[in-house]
Formats: structure tokens, C-alpha cells, sequence
């Protein structure tokens, strides 16, 4: 719609205004949420032309609508969405199209490595910044809650983070561990000494993957009756007492802590790829380095061995023309 302003007569003249008014209307929601649906299942190229078509052909993921952490595995606005992350922190909405069609394009790129490196190094400030946003949570809180902490001092106790499921998987797993570390010492009794060592290998794996589901699921120290911070995602709830545990270990089963938990996994997993393909690269121009040395060298023996054979021609030359000055004489 267009408004007028007082002036009248031509909206352009002096004294007048043109006023541009968006009117919502469920109608156009309701078709941008059906193009969204389609954007989704068919691809952003889907009105394309067939030349077109042919020529994005398996390159449609990397078109700029289509949200490309949610091809690497996790969109945070798109996950979680419907929780605290969006409404009282600054997680903020992606309105990018999260297309499982392009999911499987990106997977079966023959790019894809490449892809994924580029994605992620876009992927990990926006990740590190919620990071900086739970700590930052973290610190206001416990400076809240400092002030009462003091008073309970002695009055402590600890909880676990751990569900039930995790340490039945632990406790499955220490069980496989001592009964490979068990079969070990046989085989090294029996004098198989590759095999004893093979299940010890086996054994320290089964041992390192304990270790980080303790990790991923630490104890947590806290005062009675007085309020408690996560260091995780920065919840401020009330600290442990023998009538709310229930209630206490639910906040580890929360959305906003299950949230930031894994955010905080991905900019580790992220990190640590980064750091592998820092160490590869540096090795490949290493090797480089030397393939380049090695081609010097050989370059620098060949001239050398080449000037020796000119060095012996026209020494051979020379005594050939002495003999020749001797027979005319």
C-alpha cells in the first residue's frame, strides 16, 4: 500500500511523502514456509533450466541458502531451536534452507574433504563465540551466587553428571578391558608374544575411550542450600540437597546444557582436525623440501659429471693435436 502525505495532488510534489507499508499476511507466510519445504526436499535449483541444472549437478550444497553446518552435522539455531538458547541467549535463528537432499549431495562429493575443511573454518568462530557467551554466563553467575557461598562452606557433597546409561557402558566396558588384559598375559605365558601384545593394544583403546565418557561426564562438588553454576553452559539452579538430586541431575539432561556440551565437543573435534591437517600439510612440504633438495643435488652432480666429460674431450682433443704437430714435424 501506498500512503499520501497532506500535500495532495502528485505524491511526488512538494509536501508530500510516499510511505511504503508491508501488510503480513498468513497467505505469504504460508507460501514461504512451502518454498522453504521444497528448498529442502528438492534443492534451490529446482526451477533451474536443464542446462543449468547439468551444470550445478552435484555442486547445488554450495549454493549461499543452504546452511552448510547443517551438512557438516549441526546447525546449533536449527537443533535447538526451541529452547533457552534462542530466548534468553544470543544463539540467534538460521534462516538458511536445511536440506537433507543437499546433506547427501555434500556426502557424496568427491570433494568433500575439501569442502568440509572450508565449512568448518567458516563454521568455528560463529561456535567459539557461544562459547565465549556460556563463560561469560558462567562468571556473572557465580559472582551472583558468591556472596551466600561462604556461608555453607563446610556443608558440601557431590553429584555425578553421568546417566545411568553411560555407566553401564563403562561398566561393560572396564569388564572387556580386564578380560582382554587377562587374555594378554596368557598368550604372553604361552610365548605369543604378538598376540599378547596386539590385546594389550586392544586394552589401553578400551581405556582411552573410558576415559573421555568420565570426561564428557565429570562429578560435580557443590554446597547444600546454596545456589550452583554449571561450568558447561552457565545455568544458575539450585545446589543439591538429599530432596531434589532428581531434580539437580535433570539440568544435565536439559537442552541448554546438552547445547553448549555440544558445541563445546564440536569446536574440540574441529580443532583437532584443524591441528592433524596442520601437522600432514607441514610433513607433505617437508617431503617437498627434500624432493626439491634431491632434484638440486642431482641437478648440480649431472652439470658437474657433464663438465668432467668436456673437461676429458678437450683434454682428448688437445693431445690429438700435439700428435698431429709431431707427425708434420
Amino acid at each position: 500500500q501506498e500512503v499520501k502525505g497532506r500535500g495532495g495532488g502528485d505524491p511526488l510534489g512538494a509536501g508530500s511523502a510516499r510511505v511504503a507499508v508491508c501488510v503480513w499476511h498468513p497467505r505469504l507466510a504460508a507460501m514461504d514456509d512451502a518454498r522453504k519445504l521444497l528448498d529442502s526436499l528438492m534443492g534451490g535449483a529446482r526451477d533451474a533450466s536443464l542446462e543449468e541444472a547439468e551444470k550445478s549437478k552435484g555442486k547445488q550444497f554450495t549454493v549461499d541458502n543452504v546452511c552448510k553446518p547443517y551438512l557438516l552435522g549441526f546447525c546449533p539455531q536449527h537443533e535447538l531451536s526451541n529452547s533457552k538458547l534462542v530466548t534468553k541467549r544470543k544463539l540467534g535463528e538460521c534462516r538458511k534452507v536445511h536440506s537433507d537432499a543437499m546433506k547427501k549431495e555434500y556426502e557424496t562429493s568427491p570433494d568433500k574433504a575439501t569442502y568440509r575443511a572450508k565449512y568448518e573454518k567458516q563454521f568455528l568462530p560463529f561456535l567459539e563465540s557461544q562459547i565465549r557467551e556460556a563463560d561469560a554466563w558462567v562468571s556473572r553467575e557465580r559472582a551472583n551466587v558468591q556472596k551466600t557461598a561462604s556461608q555453607y562452606e563446610n556443608e558440601k557433597t557431590t553429584i555425578s553428571s553421568m546417566p545411568d546409561s553411560v555407566r553401564d557402558q563403562i561398566e561393560s566396558m572396564t569388564k572387556d578391558m580386564n578380560k582382554m588384559m587377562a587374555s594378554a598375559e596368557d598368550c604372553a605365558e604361552s610365548g605369543d608374544i604378538e598376540g599378547s601384545r596386539f590385546k594389550v593394544e586392544l586394552s589401553e583403546e578400551i581405556k582411552e575411550r573410558i576415559t573421555e565418557l568420565q570426561d564428557a561426564h565429570p562429578d560435580y562438588t557443590v554446597n547444600l542450600r546454596e545456589e550452583w553454576v554449571c561450568d558447561v553452559c552457565g545455568t544458575r539452579t539450585e545446589a543439591v540437597t538429599e530432596k531434589n538430586t532428581a531434580r539437580f541431575q535433570a539440568h544435565f539432561t536439559g537442552k541448554v546444557h546438552l547445547g553448549y556440551a555440544k558445541i563445546r565437543e564440536w569446536v574440540r573435534d574441529i580443532r583437532k582436525r584443524q591441528r592433524d591437517a596442520s601437522v600432514v600439510r607441514l610433513k607433505k612440504e617437508e617431503e617437498q623440501d627434500k624432493d626439491d633438495q634431491r632434484r638440486r643435488h642431482s641437478r648440480s652432480r649431472d652439470k658437474k659429471v657433464r663438465e668432467t666429460e668436456k673437461e676429458k674431450e678437450k683434454e682428448k682433443e688437445t693431445e690429438k693435436d700435439e700428435e698431429g704437430r709431431k707427425d708434420r714435424d
